[in-house]
């Protein structure tokens, strides 16, 4: 089976309803990793509001609060869940480090020790 592959227009018509979605509440947004799907949570890594901006391919550039998150537990983060700022699961996905294919790529590596600082990889893309 193939997939639509959507033009840059349609890509950020798409991602921009995506952030006024993920935006929408009275917290904030945010990624929470897990050691699996239904796993043990890890560290949460809080986004800034607005979330992030559409860059010029249309995907979302994810914008990182300015403080800082630290690990909850150690452990290896393989999956995370992207909450609104009402609480609510948007998507989940794959967690690799810099160099790999997932969804979520974290700076420093998916081995998460607790008490360390927890940081997406720059610029965090979605979509």
């Amino acid at each position: 089976m193939s997939a639509l592959t959507p033009t840059t227009a349609h890509r950020t018509a798409r991602n921009t309803a995506t952030l006024a979605l993920m935006d929408t509440g009275a917290g904030t947004a945010r990624i929470n990793f897990y050691t699996a799907a239904a796993g043990t949570l890890l560290a949460t890594r809080t986004l800034a509001n607005p979330s992030g901006v559409i860059n010029a391919a249309g995907r979302i550039e994810l914008a990182q609060a300015a403080a800082t998150d630290l690990v909850a537990a150690s452990g290896s983060a393989t999956y995370a869940e992207l909450v609104s700022a009402d609480d609510v699961v948007l998507g989940s996905g794959d967690v690799t480090d810099s160099a790999g294919s997932g969804v979520f790529k974290l700076a420093g590596g998916t081995a998460l020790v607790k008490d360390g600082v927890l940081l997406l990889t720059e610029p965090a893309l979605l979509g």
